[in-house]
């Protein structure tokens, strides 16, 4: 028997049981843990009430948590800690608030078609067999493996909550405009770290900080604020995010993310055969290297430079070029994944099943094999197809630019993660998800005015 997801009454039952699951997780959570959490929880049923009486407020609260969130650590497991941010509480909590509405108001559906249903479907059964697996054959810390899996999870749910709840262009501004005043409040802060002589990273990233983490959401939000330059928008708006561009300029040269650097040239090549503003676009570019050029940034310069400096039999190198340690690292580090995939070649070790590994797609190998690897594949190719038919079909000129400067981010983190486990970032993986369940609803809405 087929079952209809849409269905309201299955909705409802649906809805009930994952109050009670989250009601009893959220009573272990504060009798078990910090007063941080409890406090962070007791924030969180403020905000509970607030997205019940308007769902916007309480998903623009949570735009702003994104990056603006503290972390609190659970617990400790060999290799990493388990951490949790506040938005990680307020995504369950606006998410509980979500089901109550769907359990009272038999006009909502739990689950909303959308183009990239089935490959999301598949990627996290295959991350779930996979772990599991790992799980029962040892390679697995069932803790370690499971919350990794929950924290996947979270990710799709932020995109099925904010796809069921867009219906007009009016919030679509608002959220964007949400997303640039976060933005433009962590660039500040990062313009305040460059004096500091440090690497640049985003508010509560602990003791060492996440530059690499700061330069991808950095890359993704100008990207945005791009593609709507590229189109015929208000005077008022377009000097706005001319504004937040040049803000965040700085803070994502300092963040010293040579993985940022190379992603933001390929979100540019994007931008220059996508728009018809190719010689604005390459004008800009030039105009950027030149100043470059000319001013030298020392911190910036050197740690290019520094990337081919050493010549030692220990590093790794390509051809007569010799890579610094960090570059090494990660060579090396490829070639172990790489060789523990060749024993689990199916469906790998599991989620957490490898240790640590800097790179989206060499760690996907070993944790969840070839199968989890082409599940990745194609969830990233549907994100890409599906963006950019909607491209083609959109005519309103927010909604184009939307779109294009979203192509250009997601292909710059594409880039990205070739060294960085970007798909899976707390701080970019949030944003990258509610705007892609943003773009994939644009041609279901009604078309308004200005």
């Amino acid at each position: 028997m087929r079952i209809n997801w849409q269905d309201p009454k299955l909705g409802s039952i649906i809805a009930v049981l994952a109050v009670i699951i989250i009601a009893i997780f959220l009573g272990k959570t504060i009798t078990g843990y910090s007063y941080k959490v409890a406090i962070a929880l007791a924030l969180s049923s403020l905000i509970f009430f607030v997205t019940l009486l308007n769902t916007d407020a309480g998903l623009a609260i949570l735009i702003f948590s994104m990056l603006l969130s503290p972390e609190i650590i659970l617990g400790q497991v060999p290799g990493r800690d388990i951490i949790i941010r506040f938005d990680d509480l307020l995504l369950m909590v606006i998410t509980l608030a979500w089901l109550a509405k769907v359990a009272m108001n038999k006009g909502l559906v739990l689950f909303i078609k959308t183009p990239l249903n089935k490959a999301i479907g598949f990627y996290i059964l295959v991350c779930l067999v996979s772990t599991l697996r790992g799980i029962v054959l040892g390679f697995v810390i069932p803790e370690k493996g499971l919350f990794y899996i929950l924290r996947y999870i979270e990710y799709f749910l932020l995109y099925i909550l904010v796809a069921n709840h867009i219906h007009s262009r009016k919030q679509i501004k608002f959220f964007l405009t949400v997303f640039f005043i976060t933005c433009a409040i962590v660039s500040v802060y990062g313009i305040i770290q460059i004096p500091q002589g440090i690497r640049v990273s985003a508010p509560f990233e602990g003791e060492v900080g996440e530059p690499n983490t700061f330069g991808g959401y950095l890359l993704l939000i100008s990207c945005l604020a791009t593609g709507l330059l590229l189109r015929n928008i208000p005077h008022g708006r377009r000097l706005a995010l001319v504004g937040l561009v040049a803000l965040i300029f700085f803070p994502f040269l300092y963040t010293l993310s040579r993985a940022s650097y190379v992603a933001i040239i390929f979100s540019f090549l994007a931008f220059v055969i996508m728009s018809k503003k190719k010689l604005v676009l390459i004008t800009m570019m030039t105009a950027i290297a030149l100043l470059i050029i000319l001013i030298r940034p020392e911190a910036i310069v050197s740690r290019v430079e520094y990337t081919f400096q050493e010549k030692e039999s220990r590093l790794a190198r390509i051809g007569d070029i010799y890579l610094d340690q960090s570059s090494s690292a990660r060579i090396f580090g490829w070639r172990d994944s790489f060789e523990a995939w060749k024993k689990n070649p199916i469906l790998g070790r599991g989620i957490a099943g490898h240790g640590f590994i800097d790179g989206e797609y060499i760690r996907t190998l070993p944790e969840i094999g070839a199968i989890g690897f082409l599940a990745l594949l194609w969830l990233l190719w549907s994100i890409f197809k599906h963006s950019f038919s909607v491209y083609k079909k959109m005519d309103d000129e927010l909604y184009k630019g939307l779109t294009l400067g979203f192509i250009a981010g997601f292909i710059g983190l594409t880039i990205h993660a070739l060294t960085a486990n970007t798909f899976i970032i707390l701080r970019i993986m949030e944003p990258f998800w509610f705007i892609t369940a943003i773009i994939m609803m644009l041609p279901t809405l009604k078309e308004e005015s200005l």
